[in-house]
């Protein structure tokens, strides 16, 4: 129960006990019994010589009534505490023209003394007390607030209770005090309450009781008024802590269109409603719920009228500048003496960046997912379109230029590379085609493209690009960062059928706190800020969700595959960076990605150089693909070509040859991905068999790190014609002068 439900409860209370009281004590003028029984004096504080002045028992049954009912009605009307105080000493000191009241209060720290009420106290002497420590010989008051008990003193000048104060208590001719501790309802000291008199003198029972009454009923007025204080400070706590959290607060009656009673001031900050406006008409909270929502927050309501259980729902809301919001609704219902009304309090969360948060996690689910089968597919795709192109290759070769069917297997060769393209797109957004990273100065890469796209874009399309001073570098593939901003440039041409300006931007970025993008995440960190923004027709929130997926596209049938921004964020993910997008219909695109900055310098690698035609060899290959059809195909073409071929199903096949085969092995062409075994593996394991045998890999795909994609070998991407393998393998052959005696260790 609240502290101050329990000090009503306990007024209540002590009146109706003190009114059996009355009755039992005063009904046929008996002699009323003490209340505290047996008092803490002793002999050396009472004076015998002092006259005894005794009230008549019906003064003192008159005094009693007289001074509950004012100082009752006041507490209970909450009057200011040293009024209450102020009145019930002004109501004890009529009793007796010679008598001076005090009240002193106990301070928090339970040792401090305070000033409460003393009308008719000298005021230096009520001054000179405050904040005196209570102790076991601090006069009457310190005493009787550090015993307990009540302490009287009938000659101040003759008691040691007060040798420390006798002198203080003289000047001001105050010469007797007795005083009583306030005690609350849980048996703590609240302060005391004393008598001064300004000749030596010893209470009567009558005055006794009085003063007992008197302090009892300043018990009650403190501790009602310390619990209303303490009401007002855990009010004022409970709205602090509402006020301040980033959620809406709010009192309501249940119903559709049931009155608020009470609104917290972020209404304002979140919806844009002050707390008045949204108080003042009942419906604006269903007329703000989003109308595709409104059966779910009224279903809620439904149930919580049927079973009284906590109100839950989840819903979006329409701010009063047109953004939607969700909100968590969780309320619970209020007792209230109104049987006919009921009221809910609740808490409206804001958990908008949450579902935000949300949706990025189930768009990163599904892009991993459309990932990992845009690779599996652009993986075995590559291997058949490996053997179209080889059987193409073979085909060519048997053919006169002037055979009517070299013109069709020239179309095959055109639709291999067309087909060899979308996958290379595939893998690239599944992060997993090969990459050849570089430090870049972005600098001359972004003239490069700039003199590309203005040859590209249609003349009423203004071009701007812009580079500013000492751009950091970064590592990438330069044909790839080349290829993606390509894409994106095309995609904001078409965005602008009817022409505008397309901007292509670069500047040094240092984000100092995560950032939250509807595409992902980036990390704190130094990045170089690449963008493209177009002033064309711009993308909903929908079109947006799906614009990365392979295969999407708004344009029109024959005018685009759907892969162009799949590449570009394939590309992007795999080289470490992040990408974001904002967009408005009507209003354009941007397309903004952070490459992290690198301190490398830059370094450029020579392309390689093929021979413009096969040469013939003569040395000794381990081939290792596990594909039949293409293993059949590279040792047939490698055969015509001179070399001694030893062809292997897998690595382990591949392992067992390298250690029976006892002439000199010269060049290791190995898969990458293969079961069991794959060419990394392999290559490791064929180091230590045959050091000096050169390596050639070649896939459909990459499963490898960044790191591993770094490798010292050359790769061949699949699907490659017949005479790039003999090119290759013979640049790679002449490279190095090869031992004679590489035999099986």
């Amino acid at each position: 129960m609240p502290h101050f439900g329990r000090s009503l409860i306990t007024l209540v209370t002590t009146w109706f006990t003190y009114k059996r009281f009355i009755m039992r004590n005063f009904a046929g003028r008996k002699r009323p019994r003490p209340l505290f029984g047996i008092w803490a004096m002793k002999a050396s504080t009472m004076s015998t010589a002092v006259q005894k002045v005794r009230i008549p028992e019906e003064q003192s049954f008159s005094a009693v009534l007289l001074l509950d009912k004012p100082i009752l009605r006041m507490i209970m009307a909450q009057e200011p505490l040293s009024d209450v105080l102020n009145m019930l000493c002004r109501s004890i000191e009529q009793q007796d023209p010679g008598l001076l009241c005090s009240v002193l209060l106990l301070d928090a720290d339970g040792k401090t003394l305070r000033q409460g009420a003393a009308p008719s106290l000298p005021r230096a002497y009520s001054e000179a007390i405050d904040g005196v420590q209570i102790g076991p010989a601090v006069g009457s008051c310190g005493t009787a607030a550090f015993l307990r008990k009540p302490v009287i003193v009938s000659d101040i000048q003759s008691d040691s209770l007060w040798a420390d104060y006798r002198d203080l208590a003289g000047t001001h001719g105050l010469r007797a005090c007795w005083s009583m501790p306030m005690l609350s309802h849980e048996d703590k000291v609240l302060g005391t309450f004393a008598i001064y008199y300004r000749e030596a003198r010893s209470p009567d029972t009558q005055q006794l009781q009085l003063i007992e009454r008197a302090t009892h009923l300043a018990a009650i007025a403190i501790e009602r008024d310390r619990a209303k204080a303490d009401l007002h400070a855990a009010e004022t706590r409970y709205r602090a802590l509402v006020e301040r959290l980033p959620a809406i607060t709010y009192i309501a009656e249940v119903g559709a269109e049931g009155p608020w009673h009470y609104v917290s001031p972020q209404i304002q900050s979140i919806l844009g409603f002050s707390p008045a406006e949204w108080v003042a008409e009942p419906t604006h909270w269903l007329t703000r719920v989003h109308k595709d929502d409104q059966e779910i927050a009224l279903a809620a309501e439904q149930k919580v009228k049927e079973t009284g259980e906590m109100y839950k729902a989840e819903y979006r809301m329409v701010a009063r500048d047109g953004t939607v919001l969700w909100f968590r609704d969780e309320a619970v219902i209020l007792d209230t003496l109104d049987s006919k009304v009921t009221l809910m309090q609740g808490v409206l969360y804001d958990i908008t960046e949450q579902k935000h948060l949300e949706e990025q996690f189930r768009q990163a689910q599904k892009m991993e997912a459309v990932g990992q089968l845009a690779g599996g597919v652009a993986h075995d795709f590559n291997n058949l379109l490996m053997l179209v192109q080889a059987h193409n290759d073979s085909i060519q070769r048997k053919l006169s230029p002037d055979d009517p069917a070299y013109a069709d297997a020239i179309e095959i060769q055109k639709a291999v590379g067309r087909a060899a393209s979308l996958t290379a797109q595939l893998l690239a957004f599944s992060r997993k085609q090969f990459l050849q990273p570089r430090v870049l100065d972005l600098e001359p890469v972004l003239a490069e493209v700039g003199t590309m796209l203005s040859r590209l874009l249609a003349e009423n399309i203004q071009l701007k690009v812009k580079c500013v001073p000492s751009l950091a570098k970064v590592k990438i593939d330069p044909a790839q960062i080349e290829q993606v901003m390509l894409n994106l440039a095309v995609n904001a041409r078409d965005a602008m059928p009817q022409g505008g300006t397309l901007t292509v931007a670069a500047e040094n970025a240092d984000l100092e706190q995560r950032k939250l993008w509807k595409h992902g995440s980036i990390p704190a960190g130094k990045y170089v800020r690449l963008a493209v923004t177009d002033t064309g027709c711009g993308m909903d929130t929908k079109t947006q969700a799906h614009i990365f997926e392979p295969f999407f596209t708004t344009k029109q049938p024959d005018k685009g595959t759907g892969l162009g921004l799949s590449m570009v964020y394939g590309v992007v993910k795999q080289s470490g960076g992040s990408i974001a997008v904002y967009s408005e219909v009507g209003r354009g695109s941007t397309f903004e990605i952070y490459l992290p900055q690198v301190e490398e310098d830059s370094c450029k690698h020579p392309e390689p150089s093929f021979p413009a035609k096969p040469t013939i060899g003569t040395e000794t290959v381990l081939l290792v693909e596990d594909q039949s059809g293409i293993r059949d195909m590279l040792t047939e073409a490698l055969k015509r070509a001179g070399y001694t071929i030893l062809p292997a199903a897998d690595g382990e096949e591949a392992v067992r040859m390298a250690k029976e085969y006892k002439s000199p092995i010269h060049l290791v062409l190995t898969d990458l991905m293969m079961p069991n075994m794959g060419g990394r593996e392999l290559v490791s394991i064929l180091s230590k068999l045959r050091p000096n045998a050169k390596v050639l890999y070649m896939s459909g795909y990459a499963e490898v790190s960044e790191l591993d994609i770094e490798m010292d070998a050359p790769i061949l991407q699949k699907p490659f014609s017949l005479n790039a393998l003999t090119a290759q393998v013979r640049s790679i052959l002449d490279g190095t002068t090869l031992s004679e005696t590489n035999q099986t260790e």
